[in-house]
């Protein structure tokens, strides 16, 4: 998804208005392909998100990250974002019709403008990821605390809906309607 974005951005950087027509031109129609595989990578990356909420909430326990600092990872992530790029490129300057082969495939016509879409992508990759990672810790936090004060009062925590009323029937509906009206 995140390569996908930054050949997308480059493109929009260096063209404008006239991206579209430009990746038609290079050879870059079989990106479109790629639209479902996209989509899945979402919600696989969201089912994951909330397969670690729902264990969070159970256990209280947050997942320990790997201790990595969040510049570093940015730094791997965009780094990893622009060889992506790269070597997409060259494959493309090798197989497609229409696209410079080599470095001018690369770094022509804007080629340059992958490095800071690689660095914003891999900033955006990066501060979701630590988001997700803060939402686990969160709710990890409140369910200990929800636990320490059902502790606190001697009992266990209990989740019940609330009371139901239901709606009076108006007296004619039901037997209290009283006598018939008279003749």
């Amino acid at each position: 998804m995140g390569a996908f974005a930054v050949h997308q951005l480059r493109y929009e950087l260096a063209f404008g208005s006239d991206a579209s027509r430009e990746l038609a031109d290079q050879g870059h129609a079989y990106l479109h392909e790629l639209t479902p595989w996209i989509v899945l990578a979402v919600a696989l990356g969201l089912g994951g998100l909330i397969a670690r909420l729902a264990r969070a909430w159970r256990n209280g326990e947050a997942d320990r990250g790997d201790g990595r600092c969040v510049v570093m990872l940015w730094a791997l992530a965009s780094a990893g974002l622009f060889s992506i790029y790269v070597g997409q490129e060259l494959l493309e300057g090798l197989l497609a019709s229409g696209h410079p082969p080599g470095l001018t495939g690369v770094l022509a016509d804007g080629g340059l403008w992958a490095l800071p879409s690689s660095i914003a992508v891999g900033g955006l990759l990066v501060l979701t990821v630590a988001g997700g990672r803060a939402l686990v810790a969160r709710v990890a936090r409140l369910r200990r605390e929800s636990r320490r004060i059902a502790g606190a009062r001697g009992s266990k925590l209990v989740v019940r809906p609330a009371s139901v009323a239901l709606a009076r029937l108006t007296p004619l509906a039901s037997a209290a309607a009283g006598r018939a009206p008279p003749c």
